[in-house]
């Protein structure tokens, strides 16, 4: 059972949290029966729905939470770097965020670690109105922000293609729906997209320009430290009713439902979600099978930061963990997936 909310100005009232035991072994989880006793809430923080959020569409349409007692209750933010602050100040117990922002936040002290990954690929493919990158030079440009992770991936591709990226127009467009529109209206000439958005651009004319297909971060569950250290078990059945999600959606018998959650949960056609899948799922993998993180997906965020501002990093003679031996676990605990 899942519930929606959306954040406001102020704190988001405390969850309550009551679950049921449900055994995990590997990609394959046993059978469990339907928690009979009183359900109890967790505060999810999220972005808009999308298919970074469809294994959360999956849990909450097949009952994964609520057979292990979870009433999810979803928080609605407007930004990564806010739903990161949500769940650091408490206002929600857990949350599904960008990957750097979640390592940023981290590296400053907050009160967050990653339990999974959700998407352990980028699922961000660059869309265009030109042929080629470097046609991009002197063009609208977006990447939702003007700055952070998913920009500077933007960066990375322009950089292997051969162009400056500051040679370009960075604009910033929060809202995907918003950068197909402007691509349409020839007001935006590249645009990174997720599905479904980039499958109905690329139906409206624009080119496909790249797609970064290696292990990247893109969107890992957090919990709020202080609030899994009092709700241990809570946080850990969370954590595990997402990895049987992400086991279901490989699985080629859940293909067609699983398009059908994500053509409802987006408000897409069956046709449009279906592309979703073909990329996300048959493509690329981009959806870690078993919620696990691999070193690389978080180091690369690190690595490609590095090489879009390394300049600027040396004038600011900052700090990088690039040589110094990559700590996976200040950020990742892999205990919450674990009986």
């Amino acid at each position: 059972m899942a519930k929606y909310i959306r954040l406001r100005t102020g704190a988001v009232g405390r969850a309550l949290l009551t679950l049921a035991l449900l055994a995990l072994s590997g990609l394959v989880l046993s059978s469990s029966p339907v928690f009979a006793g009183q359900p109890t809430r967790v505060t999810l923080a999220r972005l808009a729905p999308s298919s970074l959020l469809w294994l959360h569409a999956i849990a909450t349409d097949q009952g994964m939470y609520t057979k292990r007692g979870l009433e999810v209750v979803d928080v609605q933010v407007q930004s990564s770097a806010a739903l990161v602050q949500a769940v650091a100040s408490g206002s929600a117990d857990a949350g599904i965020a960008l990957g750097d922002n979640v390592m940023q936040a981290i590296d400053q002290g907050a009160p967050v670690v990653i339990t999974g990954a959700i998407l352990h690929k980028p699922v961000l493919r660059l869309i265009g109105n030109v042929d080629s990158i470097p046609e991009l030079r002197g063009k609208r440009v977006t990447a939702g922000a003007v700055e952070g992770g998913t920009t500077d991936l933007m960066y990375y591709m322009f950089q292997k293609a051969g162009l400056d990226w500051r040679q370009t127009q960075i604009v910033a467009l929060t809202n995907s729906s918003d950068r197909v529109v402007a691509l349409q209206r020839g007001e935006l000439h590249g645009a990174l997209l997720i599905p479904p958005f980039d499958t109905i651009a690329l139906r409206s004319g624009s080119r496909l320009l790249d797609v970064y297909n290696d292990y990247w971060v893109q969107t890992p569950l957090i919990v709020n430290t202080n609030w899994a250290a009092r709700n241990r078990d809570a946080a850990k059945k969370l954590t595990q009713a997402l990895a049987e999600a992400a086991a279901w959606i490989y699985n080629p018998n859940n293909r067609q439902k699983a398009i059908e959650i994500l053509a409802a949960y987006t408000n897409v056609s069956y046709d449009i979600a279906e592309e979703g899948y073909r990329f996300m799922v048959e493509e690329i993998q981009a959806i870690s099978p078993d919620l696990t993180v691999p070193a690389e997906g978080l180091e690369s965020i690190v690595r490609i930061r590095e090489a879009v501002h390394l300049e600027s990093l040396l004038r600011n003679r900052q700090a990088t963990q690039s040589g110094q031996g990559f700590n996976l676990y200040k950020y990742y605990d892999p205990s919450y997936l674990q009986d």
